[in-house]
């Protein structure tokens, strides 16, 4: 046999077994960019649940400083400023609560010593819920009596949430958004979306946060 015919033959597998390599990798692209939109189709039609239900709850939902970067359904706003005027507590005078978050996951958050009386002063006075997301000004919320200190505190804790309730008596929880099993689909979501939407998945479905 001619070493030309020889080459021809033995190229003739090769290019079989490279297209079936070529045909399996397009395949497995599909599979994966499919699979990828229905876990992103399966955490939406979640998350627009939940947000519903928190949205029902009818509560004033703050962020301070920083955009909600949550589900794009959720009701909630941007203040720049804890006074009267950033507040504006008179045009939300008919929400069955509030609710006051503190994104410091950049630990940029940056608070005046009259920043913090007023954060005291709508916690106890007005019945705030406080939110704060992040590590750098936990110790401060702690001595300040924003937070309690739990005595098991673990130093990876990134979200807390404490309020008056109905009784006067101080509620709250650390860690309560820090266990993201409540949302199986975190597809496409970054570190601040995982964290932030199951927030509002906490908030959503457990009615201690409000009573």
């Amino acid at each position: 046999m001619a070493y030309g015919a020889y080459r021809r033959k033995a190229t003739v597998p090769c290019i079989i077994i490279s297209m079936a390599m070529i045909l399996t990798l397009i395949i497995v692209l599909a599979f994966n960019k499919n699979t990828s939109k229905e876990a992103g189709e399966a955490r939406d039609k979640l998350m627009s649940q939940y947000t519903a239900q928190l949205n029902a709850r009818n509560a004033d939902i703050i962020f301070y400083k920083k955009d909600p970067n949550g589900p794009a359904d959720l009701k909630a706003r941007r203040v720049n400023a804890l006074n009267d005027k950033g507040l504006a507590l008179n045009l939300y005078s008919g929400a069955s609560s509030h609710v006051l978050i503190f994104n410091d996951l950049d630990s940029s958050l940056d608070l005046s010593d009259q920043d913090i009386n007023k954060i005291k002063e709508l916690q106890k006075s007005n019945g705030f819920r406080i939110i704060y997301l992040g590590k750098a000004q936990y110790k401060r919320f702690v001595s300040e009596g924003i937070l309690s200190r739990d005595i098991n505190h673990n130093e990876d804790t990134l979200s807390y949430i404490a309020f008056y309730n109905k009784n006067m008596a101080r509620s709250g929880a650390d860690g309560f958004a820090d266990d993201q099993s409540a949302m199986p689909v975190t597809d496409g979501l970054t570190d601040e979306q995982k964290l932030i939407y199951t927030v509002v998945v906490e908030l959503a479905r457990k009615d201690l946060y409000f009573s």
